[in-house]
């Protein structure tokens, strides 16, 4: 059988570092009924890399911090990672510990092939133990949980199809940045 899993990123104390633990709680009641889809709803970075074995495909929701401020806080993208990990342009880790998304799929890569896995996030603006999420974020909530259920149902199909048709692993590749 298909596994797709769908793991929220974050710290649910944070700020707008909690956008991916909220986008995949309000996902699962859609998710569930999918067969193959497993939601961890709350998973820290590190833990991501134990959670890749196994799956045919993972969509990751996390906040996110471009480098320089590039995007605009409330801005959701989209990110595939390729046979190196994941685009560094996603943006840089809200972990207090410096490891986030993008150093957890950098060391699964190193340390053998990665499942087909998006990532979908939101540019945060304000995170920080205590304080609330900004308004900014919480208007694209709707927008990220939309995205993580469209792309573990295509996920989820897309590893089916591989199944039914013989191939090992469904469509992957480098795809650009989405606003």
């Amino acid at each position: 059988m298909t596994t797709v899993r769908v793991i929220g990123c974050g710290n649910p104390d944070a700020g707008d570092d909690a956008a991916g633990i909220v986008a995949v709680e309000r996902a699962r009641a859609a998710l569930e009924p999918i067969p193959g889809v497993e939601v961890l709803p709350v998973v820290s970075p590190l833990d991501v890399v134990h959670h890749l074995d196994g799956a045919d495909a993972v969509v990751v929701a996390d906040a996110i911090r471009t480098p320089g401020g590039a995007r605009p806080p409330g801005t959701v993208v989209r990110a595939v990672a390729g046979p190196d990990g994941l685009q560094a342009e996603i943006g840089s880790s809200l972990s207090s510990h410096g490891f986030g998304v993008v150093e957890a799929f950098g060391l699964a890569s190193a340390i053998g092939p990665l499942p087909r896995v998006v990532v979908v996030g939101v540019e945060a603006e304000q995170t920080g133990p205590g304080r609330p999420m900004s308004g900014a974020v919480r208007a694209a909530l709707p927008h990220l949980t939309d995205s993580v259920v469209r792309e573990a149902r295509s996920l989820a199909a897309q590893a089916e199809g591989a199944q039914t048709d013989g191939s090992s692993d469904p469509s992957r590749g480098d795809e650009p940045l989405t606003r």
